[in-house]
């Protein structure tokens, strides 16, 4: 019960800046930046005199990227029912302060709300001028060391129980006084005075916060921190309110996964370490034990080396293909010629913009060059078409992104072709040059890579060729001015990725 009490307090002052997050918009600025107005009223706990924290949200919270920043430090001067006017004392940037725009003030009255004020004492250390240092130090000890006056030669060989001392009081302000004399008198002189606990209180309380928003920050600016994840754990169970779907209690597969942070933490310590001292890091070793340290940091660089060369996105890839042709648009009443090999080879570059960016990179450009070779139907003969085409497109990677490696990646994308072709008409001894366009074409394929970034590719896809005539050999031709051809193929090539 205990256990889960804490565990309750822990997460309350975990989540307790998300509760904070209070959105407004800039009405008005003053000409000289200093002064600002927020619609933020009574109603929204914004309270008199107030220090707060403006952030601006400059990308999205999906993004792998920096997502909050702060604008300015500011204090409250005056609150209406609906509006408040602010000072900012300091201000990080004059370029995020757009007036209309939206931000994050991040209060203090909002943030350690809940909190109660600690309880301060107050100690006069009365001294000789020789005992002065040992003095401060007894007290900042709370002299707990005050009743073992031989404790120095002795040694503690396993010691029973943490030393703490027990107190009403959180903290307490030292004064320190010395003791003077004048003649046959004898007085105290004081040579230190701690602040009034009022206004400690205050700079105490102002530290705490800015601390909760920075923590908050870095936080939120965590490339690897999702809101979602971030609920998920704390989402509570349908049966009851008060416990956590997720459990407070560890499994073996959680303390497996701290015991392998920790050994990798270990592990790079112990390689900087060696790194750091240069070339005499060495000097301190016998043979045996700069042996063991030599196996041991090249097996720390060929493990992130590996570890490197698995998670380094790739922004191109290449993909030499063979396509099988799914229509065939030939007629059955040319009874003299029918082309039964209909195929193309194609080599495409495909890259990715955005790297690096979350949403972004999972959209891809394409390039393609293509050897195509089929046929289909002019009035009642059969024609070849040898067809050279260029096309440029884009693809999308809604499951895995484009370089993951030994995982099926799946793709949709669509292009537009340009290029020529030639047709002929053997049945009718003629000949004609096309021109050809595709708008546009659809294709959805999947991807295997492989460590060594090689890997193989699958891809259906469907267009319309629209061909058109430019020349002929005879004035009469069979073969038409422009026609249109459906194809589908199914193609199967080898990719590299770099």
């Amino acid at each position: 019960m205990l256990r889960m009490t804490v565990y309750a307090i822990s997460l309350i002052v975990i989540t307790l800046p998300a509760w904070a997050l209070t959105e407004a918009r800039l009405l008005n600025q003053s000409s000289s930046g200093q002064t600002v107005v927020f619609n933020l009223g009574v109603h929204d706990g914004i309270k008199n005199g107030d220090y707060a924290v403006i952030v601006k949200q400059i990308r999205s919270l999906d993004s792998r990227d920096l997502r909050l920043v702060p604008a300015a430090k500011a204090r409250n001067v005056k609150i209406n029912s609906d509006s408040s006017i602010w000072i900012l004392y300091k201000i990080f940037d004059h370029e995020l302060l757009v007036k209309g725009d939206k931000f994050l003030v991040l209060s203090e009255s909002q943030m350690l709300s809940g909190r109660r004020p600690p309880h301060l004492g107050r100690v006069t250390v009365v001294t000789n001028q020789k005992e002065l240092k040992e003095q401060i130090s007894n007290a900042e000890s709370d002299d707990k060391h005050r009743l073992g006056k031989l404790n120095n030669k002795y040694e503690v060989m396993t010691p029973a129980h943490e030393t703490h001392a027990k107190t009403d009081t959180d903290a307490d302000l030292i004064d320190l006084e010395v003791w003077k004399r004048s003649k046959d008198l004898r007085y105290r002189s004081s040579i230190y005075k701690s602040a009034d606990k009022g206004e400690f209180r205050r700079q105490l309380r102002l530290a705490t916060f800015e601390k909760l928003v920075t923590a908050y920050l870095q936080r939120v600016n965590d490339p690897d921190f999702n809101y979602d994840v971030f609920y998920e754990k704390q989402r509570k169970s349908e049966f009851s309110n008060e416990i956590s779907v997720h459990g407070n209690f560890d499994s073996e597969y959680n303390k497996f996964l701290r015991k392998e942070s920790v050994r990798s933490t270990a592990d790079a310590k112990l390689f900087r370490s060696i790194l750091e001292k240069g070339e005499s890091w060495s000097e301190d070793y016998s043979d045996e034990e700069l042996k063991n340290a030599l196996n041991q940091v090249s097996v720390l660089q060929e493990k992130d080396r590996r570890i490197l060369v698995i998670a380094k996105p790739t922004r191109y890839g290449l993909v030499l293909a063979y396509g099988l042709n799914l229509v065939d648009a030939q007629t059955k009443d040319d009874p003299l010629y029918q082309r039964g090999s209909r195929y193309s080879s194609e080599l495409d570059f495909e890259v990715t913009p955005f790297l690096k960016h979350d949403a972004l990179e999972r959209f891809t450009l394409d390039g393609t060059f293509r050897l195509n070779y089929t046929a289909f139907a002019a009035n009642s003969f059969n024609a070849d078409l040898n067809e050279y085409s260029m096309s440029v497109g884009s693809n999308w990677y809604p499951v895995y992104k484009p370089y993951a490696v030994e995982s099926p990646i799946v793709y949709i994308g669509t292009y537009i072709r340009s290029g020529f072709a030639s047709a002929v008409a053997p049945s009718a001894n003629e000949k004609a040059n096309y021109t050809v366009i595709s708008l546009p074409g659809f294709r959805a394929g999947f991807k295997y890579l492989m460590r060594n970034q090689i890997g193989i590719r699958l891809q259906l896809s469907m267009e319309t060729l629209k061909i058109e005539r430019y020349e002929s050999s005879k004035l009469n031709s069979v073969l038409p001015d422009r026609t249109n051809l459906v194809e589908a193929k199914l193609g199967i090539g080898l990719a590299y990725a770099f």
